[in-house]
């Protein structure tokens, strides 16, 4: 039976001792494979710590074009270098609570793709690239940011790449407002504020991220979700 596989590598700027980091990491990948369950597996292909104990505090970093900022920009690039810009997906955990605000107040988690190459709407190449806040410790959040990087394709109908929820949208009581990349059930894991208890990922949800670039598709046993032995500075 084929098993849809993701490779995460996750890279420490908090500040927090390895050991912590390390059940930390271990926490969110099965938080995510229990979620996803029966959907994909996430696989920890790598942890890294940086050489020079930088600690990039969330706060200085603006909820609102995140990837672009001067300091996660280089710091992604770093990431990529260490692991030969294999394909995955790559997460970044910072120190602090919260982004600064931006789009949204209290962001403690934000995840998006980059374009590497493309050819045509269905020969493109991009990596998963995610933040997280010590704010989102304990919860689905990463989980949940991995639902945005999965859903991203290009449409083509629409001409253009998308990161909708496919049994979306969210739609705020209060103001009218649709969100196409959230979800209205506040069970499920696409519900803009990320949950503490086990979510609902639907079979729409499940199909479209199946067919992200950025899945493997293998017939073997995946075996053990935490590669330990492949711990890294970069």
């Amino acid at each position: 039976m084929a098993t849809y596989t993701v490779d995460v590598y996750a890279f420490f700027v908090n500040g927090a001792d390895s050991r912590t980091n390390i059940d930390r990491v271990k926490q969110d990948i099965s938080n995510a494979n229990r979620a996803w369950k029966g959907c994909i597996k996430f696989v920890l292909k790598g942890i890294y710590f940086r050489k020079s104990k930088l600690i990039v505090n969330a706060s200085s970093i603006p909820a609102d074009k995140v990837f672009k900022n001067r300091q996660i920009d280089p710091l992604i690039k770093s990431a990529r270098n260490a692991t030969g810009n294999k394909i995955g997906i790559y997460v970044l955990y910072l120190s602090g609570d919260y982004l600064a605000e931006g789009r949204a107040r209290k962001v403690i988690g934000v995840g998006g793709t980059e374009l590497v190459s493309f050819k045509n709407s269905t020969d493109y190449k991009l990596f998963g690239r995610v933040l997280l806040t010590d704010k989102a410790a304990g919860r689905y959040t990463l989980a949940h940011e991995f639902g945005h990087v999965l859903f991203n394709h290009y449409n083509v109908m629409r001409k253009k790449f998308i990161h909708d929820d496919p049994s979306g949208p969210y739609i705020n009581s209060q103001i009218g407002r649709r969100d196409r990349a959230h979800n209205n059930d506040r069970k499920n894991l696409m519900f803009p504020i990320s949950p503490s208890v086990t979510p609902i990922v639907t079979s729409q949800q499940c199909q479209i991220a199946k067919m992200s670039k950025i899945v493997r598709v293998q017939n073997d046993d995946i075996g053990n979700n935490h590669d330990l032995k492949n711990i890294h500075f970069f």
